[in-house]
């Protein structure tokens, strides 16, 4: 009895310590996107304004860099108006606009002493090509707000570290273990 025991202990000791790693390494990434805000835009020809649009972004991270700055994907969703408008400068039908553009490896930087409770992101003046047609942000700046989600909480940490002058590389290191999903040991 003693034996069956012991020997059901170990197994049991065996398969959890196996299982363990193999569990840890299939946790999915945690992907985290900004809350979409409204953000102007021009539809351009050549260097003239054509039509301004008032459309929503959303950022999502997928990875901090030492640099600091963040690499992820930017969301903009068209009004129903302005994909008419390009619809009609392109020549095209208002269904073959898409709804959604998305810009995939872009970089935001933090704004220049931006703290919690709302974290600003700046983005680069960058343009989309829609039907031929150019979409232009001259300025973009989304936010990140203070909550309970990890990657949030990871972001006010790391800027109270950059206004305060300190090393910043820990919290970089556990933002990107956490958005892919690897355990933060």
């Amino acid at each position: 009895m003693k034996k069956t025991m012991l020997s059901l202990a170990l197994t049991l000791g065996c398969v959890l310590a196996l299982g363990t790693p193999a569990a840890a390494q299939n946790k999915k990434p945690q992907p985290y996107s900004t809350q979409p805000k409204l953000v102007p835009a021009k539809i351009k020809q050549g260097e003239a304004d054509v039509f301004e649009v008032r459309g929503k972004a959303s950022f999502t991270v997928t990875s901090a860099n030492t640099d600091d700055t963040i690499n992820g994907t930017i969301t903009y969703t068209l009004p129903e108006e302005a994909r008419k408008k390009l619809a009609e400068l392109s020549g095209k039908k208002p269904a073959e606009i898409p709804a959604t553009l998305t810009r995939p490896e872009v970089v935001a930087a933090f704004q220049k002493a931006t703290a919690c409770p709302v974290v600003h992101l700046e983005f680069n003046p960058m343009d989309f090509d829609v039907a031929g047609q150019r979409v232009h942000f001259s300025r973009l700046v989304l936010d990140v707000p203070d909550g309970p989600d990890e990657v949030a909480k990871h972001i006010c940490v790391w800027t109270k570290q950059i206004n305060g002058g300190r090393s910043r590389r820990g919290v970089i290191a556990s933002l990107n273990r956490y958005i892919n999903g690897e355990t933060n040991n």
